[in-house]
């Protein structure tokens, strides 16, 4: 989520801290400093620091039939784009020309090239960097100021031309041991809807229904959550940006727990929006970006994993390193 969306999530949030500083620890709402990071005060790729060389090797282990999966969306115009509010996001390609320049020389070549507008970081399957989310804060001094990852403040490192740190330039690629938690097949015949929560049971219960348990989510790991949302993808667009079924604040808590590297989904979102209980926004990606520096993809495509029932394989990904950017267009991909 990005633009004008952010800067609403960033006042919701801020609001709700403010008003609700006795709140338990399961809502979300910030009462202490996040930071400094337990990578060191001056780190910027947050859980990125989990990819060792061992988890590497632990993900290679995993490719035995050569087999490889394409986890994004084609990037057109007709795809949902975000609309939650009043703003709405844009997407355009125009090839200038068409052919944009030639012929040249006596083989007569000519060729193209595009002129791409829109959001394109957050449109699409897409990747959050750390710059993405932040919190306003409210100091013991009584001043308030938007604070991200590690708490880097709003006033020292971001301004309208990309942020100073925790631009997605710095997050590095991605080779690591991804499983995929198939929510949808765990709670059929019933499907989510838009503000479902996932909860803690929905997770463990899919897990087992895989052959696997909670012990199997390991640090430095890719989680993906597979809620179903993506059958709206272009065939629903309404439907599919209205609100989203995501993670309950609790599984959120859980998922930090165990330490991962990146948590993807479906649809646009790693939480339940909107909030049935009224009173926060966005809280997953406030406890993954902003408080523990783990990433975050958006509007994956899963139908070739389900196909395969494939849970457990080896992910790779690399983010287009746009100096300053919230995030990057992502193409990610499963090998077993």
């Amino acid at each position: 989520m990005a633009g004008r969306m952010s800067r609403i999530g960033h006042m919701v949030m801020g609001a709700a801290m403010l008003a609700a500083t006795s709140a338990t620890a399961q809502d979300s709402l910030v009462r202490e400093k996040w930071w400094p990071s337990e990578f060191g005060a001056d780190d910027q790729i947050g859980a990125a620091n989990r990819l060792t060389a061992a988890k590497v090797l632990e993900a290679a282990a995993l490719i035995r039939t050569g087999t490889v999966v394409d986890l994004g969306r084609v990037v057109e115009e007709d795809m949902p784009l975000f609309a939650l509010t009043p703003f709405k996001r844009q997407y355009r390609l125009v090839i200038p020309g068409a052919p944009s320049y030639g012929p040249m020389g006596e083989n007569a070549l000519v060729w193209n090239e595009d002129h791409v507008s829109g959001e394109i970081t957050q449109n699409g399957t897409q990747f959050d960097s750390l710059a993405h989310m932040g919190t306003l804060y409210k100091d013991s001094d009584g001043s308030s100021e938007v604070r991200y990852y590690n708490g880097h403040k709003q006033s020292e490192i971001g301004d309208g031309h990309g942020f100073k740190k925790l631009g997605v330039e710095h997050a590095p690629p991605i080779f690591t041991r991804g499983v995929l938690v198939d929510i949808a097949a765990a709670i059929a015949p019933r499907v989510l809807d838009v503000g479902d929560a996932i909860e803690i049971a929905d997770i463990e219960k899919a897990l087992a229904l895989q052959g696997m348990k909670a012990a199997d989510i390991k640090p430095g790991d890719a989680l993906f959550i597979h809620t179903g949302w993506g059958r709206y993808w272009k065939t629903d667009n309404a439907k599919f940006n209205s609100g989203i079924p995501g993670l309950s604040p609790a599984a959120g808590d859980w998922i930090v727990k165990k330490k991962v590297v990146l948590v993807g989904t479906d649809n646009w979102g790693v939480e339940a929006i909107p909030d049935k209980g009224g009173r926060l926004f966005a809280p997953n990606h406030q406890k993954f970006l902003v408080e523990n520096g783990i990433y975050i993809m958006e509007n994956m495509n899963f139908s070739g994993l389900i196909a395969k029932k494939a849970h457990s394989f080896a992910f790779a990904f690399g983010a287009v390193p746009f100096k300053g950017a919230t995030g990057s267009p992502a193409r990610p991909m499963a090998i077993f």
